[in-house]
């Protein structure tokens, strides 16, 4: 298949889990001092066996101490390069703070700093993640948007192993995949998952390059628009449908609204003015790329007399230094239409969320309700693609 396999990850490997297969999803980052909650009855564990079975209810507090890592249960001290939790039974989770996990916890030191990984296999790894990115529907509405979508959740996730890290593969939020464990996973998701088990998307002999969004907004964009320079031919600007699949988004059309001072505050907090004291002059798109999103936006202000500024924003950083009216997130799209009122109010009307590359997953979604294909709405997606199992 033109992949080479990785130091964990062995292609052509049917057994079940083990750790040489697997994902390591990080859960807490640098800290001097981490405290976990047991939950359920697991086996510590460090670098040379089995160190003591804990009971539900036990606190484990790992500090730092000369450089050593330092584990306290009940006034007892235990001490190593880094420490495991594993379920007591095979099939069971770990249950700690709360939260229920599959695989093992690792627990070390990097750059005397305390942190803490999810092991777990890739196919629980995207069993734990479905949820937290893509809508289920009801029922079985949105069954082959789901098994399309696992199929990108298990390809973005193989590329990060192949990066082979020193330490953890990937984050567990939207830096890379929101990850919830085992409270991410549903009955429904995980036949899905199943039914997909191995099944990456391959372009060319390689995995491909995955990216997803929540909503298109009738166009997607070309991925060296946004994120890479490279002009990869299975991620360039589609349209999404004669009528856009994605129409039937909550987020398909929406209205953002700004006073002056909110506008001007916000580019006075990221320094691309130095007072708060100009005024909004003129707000002009410049130009825009094939699908319709703004490439250059210019906000031009004046100081109350004669000094004119124009401020330049590219791309998707005209979403991060705009924002949402409310100033929570970030400005939904960049495919909008903008004006100003007699009031020097901004009004942006816009389409779609997210940065419009890849899958549409409620594009995905509007084609599994009609009836389409998993296949089928990959290839829409991500055009010369192929669907191929890496356990083959």
């Amino acid at each position: 298949m033109g992949c080479s396999s990785t130091k964990r990850f062995s292609i052509g490997n049917n057994s079940e889990f083990d750790y040489s297969n697997s994902i390591r999803v990080l859960l807490t980052e640098a800290s001097d001092e981490l405290v976990i909650k047991v939950d359920s009855k697991l086996r510590l564990s460090d670098g040379s066996g089995m160190i003591a079975e804990i009971k539900s209810g036990n606190t484990l507090k790992f500090v730092i101490k000369s450089n050593a890592l330092i584990l306290t249960i009940s006034q007892k001290e235990f001490q190593s390069d880094s420490f495991f939790l594993n379920a007591t039974d095979e099939g069971k989770s770990i249950d700690i703070n709360g939260k229920k996990y599959r695989g093992r916890i690792k627990i070390f030191v990097n750059s005397y700093q305390i942190e803490s990984v999810n092991q777990i296999s890739l196919e629980d790894y995207v069993k734990g993640v479905m949820t937290k990115e893509m809508p289920l529907g009801k029922g079985n509405e949105n069954y082959a948007a789901l098994k399309a979508f696992s199929i990108c959740v298990r390809t973005y996730a193989y590329n990060k192993i192949k990066e082979d890290k020193n330490f953890y593969d990937i984050y567990p939020d939207t830096r890379d995949q929101v990850y919830g464990g085992v409270d991410g996973e549903t009955v429904l998701t995980n036949k899905i998952v199943d039914e997909t088990k191995g099944q990456l998307l391959f372009y060319d002999g390689e995995p491909a390059v995955m990216f997803y969004h929540s909503t298109c907004g009738g166009h997607t964009e070309d991925v060296k628009n946004v994120f890479i320079k490279d002009d990869l031919p299975y991620l360039r600007s589609i349209e999404d449908g004669t009528e856009p699949y994605c129409k039937i988004s909550p987020k398909y059309e929406w209205i953002e609204n700004y006073s002056e001072p909110v506008l001007i505050d916000r580019l006075f907090k990221v320094e691309l003015i130095e007072s708060k004291e100009f005024k909004l002059s003129d707000v002009k798109i410049i130009s825009r790329f094939n699908s319709g999103r703004v490439n250059e936006l210019d906000i031009i202000i004046n100081d109350g007399q004669e000094v004119q500024k124009t401020i330049f924003l590219m791309g998707n950083q005209i979403r991060s230094i705009i924002k949402s009216s409310d100033g929570k997130s970030i400005l939904k799209s960049t495919l909008f239409n903008i004006s100003i009122n007699e009031k020097m109010d901004l009004v942006i009307t816009g389409k779609g969320s997210g940065h419009g590359v890849g899958l549409c997953q409620w594009g995905a979604i509007g084609q599994s309700k009609i009836g389409i294909n998993y296949q089928e709405i990959l290839n829409h997606y991500f055009p010369g693609t192929i669907v191929k199992s890496i356990y083959d």
